[in-house]
């Protein structure tokens, strides 16, 4: 992979606006609305340094921000969170050019797991002690993670797929 560090800050810089538009696309879904956001999470975490991916997030949250008014008693602002902390689990700052797709699915379900505990225990919080609506652990994991396993896996599959030919494609 190309290691240079403008290379780097731009390609942060990219998938953190690519990631404000994937929060765009979204679909209705209870509390937690399903978006392409954590694929390309996922993808910017397989693809970019530590350093830089942990960048690209908190650009992410400062976008999220200004244009859509991401606001901390957001019950789903928890998993904003979560993307930033993924980032700083998601790998090392070595190379990817030989890594085969398995380890890019155990460093997915590395980061989905991160986004989910942030986000499932902001949302248990946001919605019991801030929003004064009362909900249990049970309803707070199947409103916010289980009825998105199914998406999940799916974006998943795309994130992986997508940063496997990326990184052929730049390591050349």
């Amino acid at each position: 992979m190309n290691t240079s560090t403008t290379y780097n800050w731009v390609l942060a810089a990219l998938m953190a606006v690519i990631t404000l538009i994937a929060s765009y696309i979204v679909v209705p879904f209870g509390a937690i609305p399903f978006t392409l956001q954590t694929m390309v999470v996922v993808l910017t975490g397989l693809l970019l340094p530590r350093k830089y991916a942990v960048v690209a997030m908190f650009i992410n949250a400062i976008l999220l921000f200004v244009f859509k008014g991401a606001f901390i008693y957001s019950p789903s602002y928890g998993f904003i969170i979560g993307f930033i902390v993924a980032m700083v689990f998601a790998r090392s700052a070595g190379s990817l050019k030989n890594e085969a797709w398995q380890q890019f699915t155990l460093r997915a379900l590395g980061m989905n797991a991160i986004i989910y505990i942030f986000g499932l225990g902001y949302m248990y919080l946001a919605l019991n002690f801030l929003l004064n609506t009362p909900i249990t652990w049970a309803q707070t994991f199947m409103s916010g993670m289980i009825i998105f396993i199914p998406t999940d896996i799916i974006k998943n599959v795309a994130a992986i797929a997508l940063a496997v030919a990326l990184n052929k494609r730049i390591a050349k």
